[in-house]
């Protein structure tokens, strides 16, 4: 598609929200992505800037390297009353850079606000309604270990916040992370396993369950009246990555059936290596394994791997590879966060590290909290659950990664 059939489809909305005080917004992000006739529609939102009279957004496809105010070939969309645009006919699978300039408030002097990045979904992602229609989501609980347990507050505070965001994120496919001590540490009502059997839940996988021991650092439940766990008793053993050296991380995979249209489903809870340098080649070799694991046990079965990857889009910009989303696109998959049609707060990290402050992102959405699926899966909306009051997180806060969310169309 040419950039200049931009023009022809911007159209522009007022916003209710709150104007900022400053001479340029922070980083625009993309709040829907629609995909019709081979062509896409993004949404495009931003911060209102009290003072301004309009703002003009500058459109690149010259890459998440190149500012796309200085990109000659950009197209720029000029005098948009409001801080929305929907900008018409982009291109399929294509990385398209924003940023927006404010306009009448005698600070901006036309200059832009940072840039973000995004790929557009390709043509094969577009939403088609399914007779599946279901949820997953993962969250990291930061419960591993007991002294993990006890930062940011008391886990006797977070635990309480934790079951509260249970409640929250009501998906029919839930992922813990980190959660072996939040599944028998703290007030026995609320530990994990108890809270889900109460509230309708099946363990489908743990990382390890064995006479010898038993392991909850990954965790995968179903809504017992929506999905049937098959093969339970082989489901539920799943791995550490101690073959790769790795013994503080792994994952496990379930196959479910869905009990009001028989469809089966393969799941996966899944966390992989942190830290920087050579983690890159071991969060690879992690993400493959699991690939080749799931695909093996459970071949031509749509399947969703969602967890913590440790990972996100840009991180070349620091020096390093986003490798688990590497080894997912050269076997078909993608993450929800890039193809959905409807996205909440993808701006705000899904990890924040106990700041109240929420962290945001600029040029790439920073998600290592993650929900990959397989080819034909499309995804109507993704959500960032964040907890906010008055702009800030609510405290004390639940875990320093907030719940990820989606919801999916089973093909």
């Amino acid at each position: 598609m040419l950039l200049t059939a931009l023009a022809l489809g911007l159209a522009v909305l007022a916003s209710a929200s709150p104007a900022r005080a400053a001479a340029t917004p922070d980083a625009p992000w993309v709040s829907g992505q629609q995909v019709t006739g081979g062509a896409v529609t993004v949404n495009l939102d931003w911060d209102p800037v009290a003072g301004a009279s309009s703002y003009d957004v500058w459109i690149s496809t010259a890459g998440p390297d190149t500012y796309p105010g200085e990109d000659p070939h950009r197209i720029t969309l000029g005098g948009i009353a409001g801080n929305h645009a929907d900008i018409r006919q982009l291109t399929p699978n294509t990385t398209y850079c924003f940023a927006v300039v404010v306009n009448g408030d005698g600070r901006g002097n036309g200059n832009g606000g940072p840039r973000s990045c995004k790929v557009t979904p390709p043509a094969s992602r577009a939403v088609v309604a399914t007779a599946l229609s279901t949820t997953a989501a993962t969250f990291n609980v930061a419960c591993g270990a007991k002294k993990n347990c006890n930062k940011g507050w008391k886990w006797k505070k977070r635990q309480k916040k934790v079951v509260a965001d249970i409640g929250r994120v009501n998906a029919d496919v839930m992922v813990f992370v980190e959660g072996h001590l939040a599944h028998k540490y703290g007030k026995k009502k609320r530990w994990i396993g108890k809270v889900m059997k109460k509230r309708g839940y099946t363990l489908a996988c743990q990382t390890q369950k064995s006479k010898k021991r038993k392991l909850f650092s990954q965790t995968a439940y179903v809504r017992t009246s929506a999905y049937a766990v098959v093969g339970k008793k082989q489901n539920s053993k799943g791995t550490r990555f101690t073959m790769f050296g790795d013994r503080d991380h792994g994952f496990c995979q379930a196959l479910i059936q869905h009990r009001g249209t028989g469809k089966q489903v393969a799941v996966g809870a899944v966390h992989l290596r942190d830290g920087k340098g050579g983690a890159d080649g071991l969060r690879q070799q992690e993400t493959k394994y699991v690939v080749d694991r799931v695909t093996s046990a459970f071949p031509g079965v749509p399947t969703v791997l969602l967890g913590d990857y440790n990972s996100h889009r840009g991180l070349d910009r620091r020096g390093q590879t986003d490798t688990p989303r590497l080894v997912m696109e050269s076997a078909g998959y993608a993450d929800a966060v890039d193809i959905a049609a409807q996205l909440t707060y993808p701006y705000l990290n899904s990890a924040h590290g106990f700041d109240t402050n929420p962290p945001r992102s600029s040029t790439w959405p920073t998600h290592v909290d993650r929900i990959f699926v397989s080819p034909g899966i499309t995804v109507p909306r993704w959500e960032n659950l964040a907890a906010l009051a008055g702009g800030r997180y609510a405290t004390p806060m639940a875990s320093d990664h907030n719940p990820v969310k989606a919801t999916l169309y089973i093909p």
